[in-house]
């Protein structure tokens, strides 16, 4: 038996030998920063650069050390709350900002990202299929 999902956003990504981009924005204290994250499904947090938190005047060490670790070793980051957009779906979210300076990569993970969609990716025509959990 079929099901049928119905989706409000489809748009193409970028499918890199890094993973799926897709752009998104963060603002807080009437500032607003955008750039392109990595889709990770397997990331239980969304971690962004700390540039980002400075853009948006945020004092990153005085957010909730939280601990993380990876196959290539451990590190923190702090929790912040922010605004969060990805192609115009918009809510709050708690996310992570690195402590140092100089990483290249942001990452939209399940906590503050994907615990707040509904998520369907297409490989042979490179689209993603998004809509806010709460909808109908």
């Amino acid at each position: 038996m079929a099901n049928q999902l119905e989706f409000e956003i489809k748009r193409p990504f970028e499918s890199l030998p890094s993973g799926i981009s897709i752009p998104f924005e963060l603002t807080q204290n009437n500032l607003l920063v955008s750039g392109k994250a990595k889709v990770d499904t397997g990331s239980e947090y969304c971690l962004f650069q700390r540039e980002l938190a400075e853009g948006l005047e945020i004092n990153v060490e005085s957010g909730v050390r939280i601990p993380l670790s990876t196959l290539a070793g451990s590190f923190h980051a702090y929790a912040h709350t922010v605004t969060l957009n990805t192609f115009g779906i918009i809510f709050e979210s708690t996310v992570l900002f690195l402590p140092n300076h100089g990483t290249t990569r942001n990452i939209l993970g399940r906590k503050g990202w994907l615990n707040n969609l509904h998520l369907a990716l297409t490989m042979d025509d490179e689209m993603i299929y998004l809509r806010p959990a709460d909808s109908e």
